[in-house]
């Protein structure tokens, strides 16, 4: 069935039209010639062609004005608006809430700036008006940026800020930053020469000795100390060059000397005419890094002594005290696998003597009790933690005499062996050190000398108790060569502690306490030996401190008449750069 077609109605709808069409221009000029009253705003308008009245309006006022209907814009641009209109003052933002805007050309409208005096009464509310900064927990003040309250980070660009919104009060507070404590403000700071740091020192002190000679009943003596230093560390980023150069030299105002008939003979009841002492300890040591993993280290030696004061090394008659120089060196190998590090070292040191000088004028040779001594050692370790390094070292050494046979007529070259097991601490650098005991053999050519062995005890150990305390605690096992008849050597173990206390700065105190035991292997005799000390240390400045310290010594022995006791008072000066 066909569909029906529209074509009537829409001929029905322009007949209608044209005949309101007719109708509106028959009465146009009834209208424009009606005056309008003054005293309606809307009568000044005139209407449009298509200008409904509102129900219960008259024609004359319009809904939609038809002179608003297509206002140009400044820019040149056709602007429809819609609805009633409220007049802006020049400059501001027209208001949107009533009325919309259709851009024909379709481009970006220009943003309307405040105004002037509206920016300022902003900048001047928020400056009055601040708020508390945060920082975020677990950064560095330093590089991270403080976050407001009431300010969002915008990607690319500054911070928005949302204040006026929040209406909270914004402080900006600034971390202070406080100055680094320094270490030690004392200490001194050294002379820069290229990479190496020199620090040159010297002590000058004073006092008195009641028994300078260590053999009783003689008389006491005033004494006088030099002791030059000189430390040199160097500031490269790999590899190391150290070195600690110190000296002793000591002038004693008393001299004794006791002439005999048979100089020569070894006795510890005599002392020399003079009994000055020069010292000296002087190592320089370094490293080489071949890589993370792998080093070279090396040693270069030289101690300069005498034989000490009451020995049984000491000869009668003699004008003043034999030195004795030892000069040395090591050098050794460390690789480390993961945690385990294996360490080998060779030493080699050379011990000499000069001659012995008498009263009566005689000298003689103390050749016999120059050697050599070469030997090597090898030490495992293995890191458990950090700071706790347990290990096992092992090493062996020989000793050759310059003369084959000495005085009393004895082959002193000897072969020795040892190990011993022990661990390095580093504890969060409050322990720092080692410590290891073993055993230690000694094997004589000579039938008629007796094989030393013993137990040993070996290390030394840092522990800072508090900011203001350390507690130091050195042992140590050696044995040395002998030239009494039938003696084979001395057995010596050494224990020692130190405690430093800085009542001020400027004011540390230092007490020390130590024992010792001397073993005369082939013989009965057996020493004890003990001392104690108390100092005080004075810093000025840098470069200027005081010094003063009384000690007293003791020694015990199982033999008759060997006791002795001594007491020594110093005070002076150090000079340091």
């Amino acid at each position: 069935m066909p569909r029906p077609t529209s074509r009537p109605l829409a001929m029905l709808g322009s007949g209608v039209m044209v005949g309101v069409g007719l109708y509106a221009s028959a009465f146009s000029p009834a209208l424009a010639q009606t005056q309008p009253s003054t005293t309606d705003p809307a009568a000044t308008e005139q209407p449009g062609l298509f200008s409904p009245a509102p129900a219960g309006g008259s024609l004359l006022t319009p809904a939609f004005r038809p002179g608003s209907a297509t206002a140009p814009a400044e820019d040149g641009r056709t602007v429809f608006r819609t609805g009633t209109e409220e007049t802006a003052p020049p400059g501001s933002r027209p208001a949107t809430t009533a009325a919309t805007s259709f851009d024909s050309k379709n481009t970006r409208k220009p943003r309307v700036p405040q105004s002037l005096t509206q920016r300022q009464q902003e900048a001047a509310r928020l400056k009055k008006a601040p708020q508390p900064a945060t920082l975020v927990p677990g950064t560095n003040p330093a590089a991270t940026p403080l976050v407001v309250p009431g300010r969002l980070r915008r990607r690319g660009g500054p911070d928005i800020d949302q204040t006026s919104r929040l209406n909270v009060p914004v402080t900006a507070v600034i971390p202070r930053r406080f100055p680094r404590v320094e270490e030690d403000p004392f200490a001194p700071l050294g002379v820069r020469v290229g990479a190496f740091t020199l620090r040159p020192a010297v002590e000058i002190k004073s006092g008195f000795d009641t028994n300078p000679t260590r053999v009783a009943g003689l008389p006491g003596s005033g004494l006088t100390m030099v002791s030059p230093e000189l430390l040199v560390r160097s500031d490269w980023q790999r590899h190391a060059l150290n070195a600690d150069l110190r000296g002793t030299y000591t002038w004693y105002g008393q001299h004794y000397g006791l002439v005999i008939d048979n100089p020569g003979t070894v006795s510890s009841s005599t002392t020399p005419e003079n009994i000055d002492r020069p010292t000296m300890d002087s190592r320089v040591n370094g490293r080489f890094d071949v890589s993370s993993l792998s080093r070279f280290e090396g040693e270069a030696r030289a101690v300069v002594s005498i034989d000490a004061p009451g020995s049984p090394n000491v000869q009668t008659g003699l004008k003043y005290f034999p030195m004795v120089t030892t000069v040395g060196s090591t050098l050794g190998y460390v690789q480390q696998f993961n945690r385990l590090e294996v360490t080998a070292k060779t030493l080699f040191d050379h011990q000499m003597y000069t001659d012995s000088h008498y009263i009566n004028g005689l000298t003689a040779t103390n050749g016999d009790r120059e050697y050599n001594q070469y030997g090597g050692t090898l030490r495992v370790g293995y890191e458990l933690k950090p700071g706790l390094k347990p290990f096992i070292e092992t090493g062996a050494n020989t000793r050759i005499h310059t003369t084959k046979v000495d005085r009393n007529g004895y082959d002193r070259d000897s072969n020795g062996t040892f190990v011993k097991a022990g661990t390095t601490f580093e504890f969060t650098s409050k322990l720092i050190g080692e410590a290891s005991t073993g055993w230690l053999w000694r094997f004589y050519v000579d039938p008629a000398l007796t094989d030393m062995s013993g137990w040993t005890i070996d290390g030394a150990l840092t522990y800072l108790a508090t900011d203001l305390t350390t507690v130091k605690l050195v042992g140590t096992t050696v044995a040395s060569e002998i030239v009494v008849p039938g003696v084979s050597g001395v057995f010596s173990r050494d224990i020692s502690l130190q405690i430093d206390h800085a009542f001020r700065r400027w004011l540390i105190g230092t007490a020390r306490f130590g024992t010792g035991i001397d073993d005369y292997v082939g013989s009965p005799r057996l020493d004890h030996r003990y001392f104690m000390s108390f100092a005080m240390l004075y810093k000025l400045s840098r470069e200027i401190q005081l010094k003063s310290e009384v000690r007293q010594d003791w020694l015990n022995s199982n033999q008759t008449g060997l006791n002795w006791n001594a007491t020594q008072v110093t005070m002076g000066v150090r000079l340091q750069r």
